[in-house]
């Protein structure tokens, strides 16, 4: 569930504000690598879809880790966040590549405008799937400072 008593529309608004704020480094770092594989012509044929293709795989791992540490609230552990968010990135991965493919590559439309089509529309699906999914809120909840502080626990244990 998105919304309830304990988590109301206001808290889900404040946490996709920083889930965009956050997306800003994992979107940069994507892209930096998108670029410089699209400059590369890792399959000419499909250029622009091989450059995402691989650039939303390598991104995914960065974007785990900063949105598990910044975004949610979750105390869903690493493990099992990181497998679900795999799974939630390999289904958005083979649409959105599809969809760069289909755009960029077949019916020609300039590659930056379809990548920043659909790094629009498929972070917002990946926000809503990873709320519900990878960091559900059945989990329990943690701050990003209860979090620092048991990181911190661990590391003098």
């Amino acid at each position: 569930m998105l919304v309830s008593e304990d988590y109301p529309w206001g808290k889900l608004l404040r946490e996709y504000a920083t889930y965009c704020a956050v997306g800003c480094i994992n979107v940069a770092v994507f892209f930096l690598i998108y670029d410089w594989l699209y400059d590369m012509v890792v399959i000419e044929r499909w250029r622009a879809s091989s450059a995402w293709a691989i650039a939303y795989f390598i991104s995914s791992w960065q974007a785990h880790f900063l949105h598990r540490w910044l975004t949610f609230e979750s105390k869903t552990s690493y493990g099992k966040s990181l497998y679900m968010m795999m799974i939630i990135y390999t289904v958005l991965w083979a649409l959105s590549t599809a969809s760069i493919a289909y755009f960029s590559d077949t019916l020609g439309y300039n590659h930056l405008y379809s990548w920043a089509a659909n790094t629009a529309a498929f972070g917002f699906l990946a926000f809503l799937a990873l709320r519900m999914f990878a960091f559900p809120l059945s989990d329990g909840r943690i701050t990003r400072k209860e979090r620092l502080e048991q990181y911190k626990e661990r590391r003098r244990a």
